[in-house]
């Protein structure tokens, strides 16, 4: 006959296995940590790790209503390439000192900005930063304020946030000496067509508005009438890219 002792060590032993059995995953996996922690192990993996290229966030080139106000990212892209399914391989975004990646936080953070949708796509735009007296600029960092782009030219611009406000159309340039830019910059540059791609219609002192280029060298934009000059000058052959104005697919 079972002794009352060992009546009792087979109930203990069926509701351990019960319980063990019924219990969560998470009550498990926590049991099998407390468990290798006991040993001097390090946690178990997680069965699932969070991984930033699983969240996909839609995004549109913008409306085209003249008089919307829009407001996005401005991504970066390899050169050439179609605008349709830009949306999901951006080199990185615009930020307060040039390039960040699209899941950046805090103070390295993409920034958002903001434009009025003009009657025309041939017109420029101001890319304001929402909230703050900032906004994108093309800046001359290396040059007096007589800023000519062109062929044969080897000035170039860098594409950086400033306080400066210049007009559409105007042929001067301001001095900056601000937070993230020095400089010679104008501001109201900005041309989006219909896909959301940006062009830069900077003005020479005669008034022309000379073809221009826009690379990537590590983590600045540049824009340049001569490309070969702008490689002479950064001692370093850039990266051609294309950017676009990134809107939530919900705007």
């Amino acid at each position: 006959m079972l002794t009352l002792a060992r009546i009792a060590s087979f109930a203990l032993l069926a509701l351990s296995l019960f319980t063990v059995t019924h219990a969560s995953p998470a009550a498990r996996r926590a049991a099998t940590n407390a468990e290798r922690l006991a040993r001097g192990l390090g946690p178990a993996r997680p069965r699932r790790l969070y991984s930033a290229s699983r969240t996909n966030v839609a995004r549109s080139a913008p409306s085209g209503v003249p008089g919307t106000v829009q407001t996005g990212k401005i991504g970066i892209y390899a050169a050439g390439g179609s605008a349709v399914g830009k949306r999901d391989d951006a080199i990185g975004y615009i930020g307060a000192y040039g390039i960040t990646p699209g899941d950046a936080t805090g103070a390295a953070a993409p920034w958002q900005y903001q434009y009025t949708e003009p009657a025309s796509t041939s017109s420029v735009v101001e890319l304001n930063h929402p909230g703050t007296p900032y906004r994108l600029s093309g800046v001359a960092i290396r040059s007096g304020p007589q800023v000519t782009l062109g062929p044969g030219n080897t000035v170039y611009l860098e594409l950086q946030n400033t306080r400066a406000h210049t007009t559409a159309g105007s042929a001067s340039s301001t001095y900056v000496y601000d937070t993230y830019a020095i400089g010679y910059a104008q501001t109201t540059i900005f041309r989006i067509d219909d896909s959301g791609k940006l062009f830069v219609d900077w003005v020479n002192p005669d008034g022309s508005v000379p073809q221009t280029y826009i690379f990537v060298s590590g983590n600045n934009l540049y824009v340049t009438g001569d490309p070969a000059a702008l490689a002479s000058q950064l001692g370093t052959t850039p990266t051609p890219v294309d950017i676009y104005f990134d809107v939530p697919e919900t705007q």
